[in-house]
């Protein structure tokens, strides 16, 4: 009957609310359906005229920049990767302007950057890399929008 319908309902929002890695250059974390509404609350409190909120297909995580992720292209194509942690919004920290040259975005940290770094670390081990934390310095972080909404225009 209907309840066993809604159960199945939920049991499929469960499956569609993973966070998912995938590598394309970068190795990028994309979050569940709850922290995209969350990402989407956010691009609506931002009112600078400036600021052009990043499409819902282009909202990730980068957990490694793509300068690191080169040298083992081949060997990412024939691993699975480990299931991603799912980013964590830091909300309280709020939302953060990073500008560098004649790029400016609006982002917001996540709040289990540990558990982020060991992810990287992780998956480094995995490929057998000799730097297990190559960006020790990388806040993770989700960014909102930019001053073009293309994703590749936002400040690393």
């Amino acid at each position: 009957g209907i309840r066993k319908v809604k159960s199945l309902i939920s049991d499929w929002r469960q499956f569609l609310s993973e966070a998912k890695v995938k590598y394309s250059g970068i190795l990028k974390i994309t979050p569940s359906a709850s922290t995209l509404e969350q990402v989407r609350n956010l691009q609506d409190e931002i009112k600078d005229p400036t600021a052009v909120a990043l499409p819902e297909k282009a909202i990730h995580v980068t957990a490694v920049h793509q300068d690191y992720m080169k040298p083992y292209r081949k060997k990412l194509k024939n691993i699975e990767l480990p299931e991603a942690p799912e980013p964590i919004l830091d909300i309280e920290k709020g939302i953060q302007i990073k500008k560098s040259g004649s790029k400016k975005s609006w982002a917001v940290p996540l709040r289990n950057q540990q558990e982020m770094r060991e992810y990287v670390k992780n998956i480094m081990e995995m490929l057998d890399s000799p730097n297990t934390d190559p960006e020790p310095e990388r806040i993770f972080h989700i960014s909102l929008a930019n001053l073009t909404g293309n994703p590749h225009d936002s400040v690393r």
